[in-house]
């Protein structure tokens, strides 16, 4: 069945359209936006391969199909057939690079890496967090949110269990990134928010001079701890740039002693941390970068690599993580602070930040949540057993409401709290060292935990795993859950558990009637068929692959090509996310006023970019009114490659039609041309449940 939410008014000759709203996962028809029990529930409606191709190809690449595509699926034969077919399709569908750009968005989301600013690394990062705010320090946020999802594309690739993702060491990074590593892992908080500065402690009698006088000494100089020029820094222009800074502040040399390696991280990126000088507060010096060690092309794409984090073996140093040179000539990072798992990267840390109130408890339930899409909400009912590792004895005398999340939660958080400071910096307080914690979670309890690596390890073997992640794909393909009594769910979790791979799974769940819609299943039968707005990721996704424009989002920073104006409309469009304790994605799914007006607005801007522009963006499809024939070739591209319709579809003729007859209309309107009408015709394709939806 489908359920019918609101129109959506698209403008001109295409006239109103429906979008299909719904929750996004309860398995009920309220919906984030309030419609409830008055939806409009229609009988089941198998949807044919016209639809529910372009529907997958647009959720795994964001490109339209071929006729030659959807002719392979609809000629097949039966059901079974049509569904063998299409797996081939995406199969050829996932060697494609857009469906990789689809998957890191996914994966970065999914695991939780996204929803973070430098704000949040204020307890991560002693003293100002980061650096300044700049171009630079922009792209290592990018690269901190996208660098787990490239880890996992990348193990992937090279057909490991998907499991690895709990329990590896190693992380796609960028220099700038093992840079932030190996700093955090250099400058940390502790419990008591002390300040702990092994660079100050490897080096007492070292400080950091920073001067513009003496040209000769390298960077190389600088950052060999054997030379005499060590942590002396050539800054030119130290004191030239800094005019608005009152006169104390403009001294030749600065010198800093006071936790020496955050002054060095700046220096890094041609910064100079603040500090007191002569009385007087001097701010951070951003210097826009003109002194950075890192150029724009270590945060770029060509700069990924696969990078091991270990622990130093006994008398080993650790990284030298300000030489940017040893750092773009290594594939290892040694490091005293663990890195293992998803649950430890900086971006996860930022993004759950805990403190000596909650004492890792949202690290852990957030742990849960993606590892296992579950939560610790006093319905477990695992009994730990006696005298269980960390348990708050002030909650559990609150009463039986209390015990029940923290017989859960204690015992597990313990083992992170062994591990790190509330500051996710290495744990020095022996007492919580020592308590190593066990693994208590829906039926399952490991006393036998001795280090992080073992918290990833209970998570991928966890029987909820499989249905987890399975459900998560729901959750992308179809803006809400499967039912989890559905035998075809059922089917598709065992098949992923069997073999292990993301692969297989991808395959059952773009493949299946869950999504495909071809044949009823109790997930049609309870949670009917959702059609949801396009979200951010999908949309931005969608204008790129179909029209060869670069990022017109401006989603990726490392990317300078985006059309004005698109990015400031786009961030104020829906988008996925998740919330503190909350197993289910944020998915909005109905069109708002808002967003049919930021709809409006982007269509109107490619739409002037595209259409008879002087000066189109590099590699995107553009179009002319000049000529008759052009602008049928233009409108018949609007049908085919932007509304997704193949030649054949029985929709196609009549949107050609429909295109055709609001161009001629635009056009007879006193004071308009070609291009005005064509530009008109394109935003009424741009803006139809074609473009603008997800699961037509």
């Amino acid at each position: 069945m489908k359920r019918a939410l609101l129109a959506f008014l698209v403008p001109m000759a295409l006239g109103t359209a429906c979008f299909l709203g719904g929750n996004s996962g309860s398995g009920d028809t309220q919906t984030d936006s309030g419609a409830g029990p008055d939806a409009t529930v229609l009988p089941f409606t198998a949807d044919s391969p016209f639809v529910y191709v372009s529907k997958v190809k647009n959720l795994l690449t964001g490109l339209p199909p071929t006729q030659v595509e959807v002719d392979s699926v609809a000629n097949a034969g039966s059901t079974v057939s049509q569904q063998a077919a299409l797996l081939t399709l995406i199969d050829t569908w996932m060697a494609l690079p857009a469906y990789t750009t689809k998957m890191q968005m996914f994966f970065e989301l999914a695991f939780q890496q996204t929803q973070i600013g430098f704000a949040d690394f204020q307890y991560l990062i002693p003293n100002n967090g980061s650096v300044g705010q700049s171009a630079q320090i922009n792209l290592l946020l990018q690269n901190v949110r996208e660098s787990f999802a490239r880890t996992a594309l990348a193990l992937i690739a090279a057909g490991q269990p998907f499991s690895d993702a709990f329990t590896t060491n190693t992380f796609m990074m960028t220099p700038p990134l093992m840079e932030l590593y190996g700093f955090m892992d250099q400058n940390q908080i502790d419990d008591a928010e002390n300040v702990h500065d092994q660079f100050a402690v490897q080096y007492p009698k070292v400080t950091v001079t920073v001067q513009d006088t003496n040209s000769a000494i390298t960077y190389a100089n600088t950052v060999d701890p054997t030379n005499a020029n060590f942590m002396n820094w050539y800054f030119p222009n130290l004191t030239a740039d800094m005019s608005t800074e009152a006169a104390p502040c403009l001294v030749d040399p600065r010198t800093y002693t006071s936790n020496p390696a955050h002054a060095i991280h700046f220096l890094i990126y041609g910064q100079l941390d603040s500090k007191s000088m002569g009385g007087q507060f001097c701010n951070i010096y951003t210097g826009q970068n003109a002194n950075s060690v890192f150029t724009t092309a270590d945060f770029a794409e060509s700069a990924w690599k696969m990078v091991t984090v270990r622990t130093p073996n006994p008398g080993e140093p650790t990284t030298l993580w300000y030489d940017a040179n040893g750092l773009r000539n290594t594939n290892v990072l040694v490091l005293n602070t663990p890195r293992v798992g998803f649950y430890s990267t900086p971006a996860f840390q930022a993004n759950w930040p805990t403190n000596t109130s909650n004492m890792m408890r949202v690290t852990m339930n957030q742990s849960f949540i993606v590892g296992l899409g579950a939560q610790v909400d006093g319905t477990d009912p695992t009994n730990p057993g006696p005298n269980p590792p960390g348990l708050d004895q002030e909650h559990v005398s609150a009463g039986a409401a209390c015990l029940g999340c923290h017989q859960i939660l204690d015992p597990s958080r313990s083992l992170l709290q062994a591990t790190y400071s509330y500051g996710y910096g290495i744990q020095n307080d022996a007492g919580l060292a020592a308590q190593k914690g066990w693994f208590v979670f829906n039926g399952v309890v490991d006393k036998n935990i001795t280090q992080i690596s073992d918290l990833g390890t209970q998570l991928a073997a966890h029987v909820l795993y499989p249905g987890a992640w399975a459900q998560k794909l729901c959750f992308y393909a179809n803006s809400q859950a499967c039912d989890p009594t559905d035998p075809e769910f059922q089917r598709i979790v065992a098949d992923f558990k069997s073999t292990g791979q993301w692969k297989t799974l991808i395959e059952d769940i773009f493949s299946s009637p869950i999504t495909t819609n071809a044949v009823a299943t109790a997930t049609t039968t309870t949670e009917g068929e959702l059609v949801s707005v396009a979200r951010l990721n999908h949309l931005c996704t969608l204008l790129s692959a179909r029209l060869g424009l670069t990022d017109p989002c401006g989603l990726d920073i490392v990317t300078t090509q985006n059309l004005t104006g698109i990015p400031q409309i786009a961030a104020g469009l829906p988008s996925d996310g998740y919330g503190r304790g909350a197993p289910i994605p944020v998915l909005p799914a109905q069109p708002t006023l808002f967003f049919r007006a930021g709809i409006e607005n982007i269509c109107e801007i490619v739409a002037n970019e595209l259409i008879d522009s002087t000066s189109p963006p590099v590699g995107a499809t553009t179009y002319s009114s000049k000529t008759s024939a052009s602008v049928n070739a233009a409108i018949t591209s609007f049908v085919s490659n932007l509304m997704a319709l193949v030649p054949d579809d029985p929709s196609s003729a009549a949107m050609n039609e429909l295109l055709q007859q609001h161009y001629t209309e635009v056009l007879a309107v006193p004071g308009s041309s070609t291009t005005y009408a064509l530009r008109s015709t394109f935003i009424t394709a741009c803006e139809s449940p074609n473009v603008a939806a997800i699961g037509m």
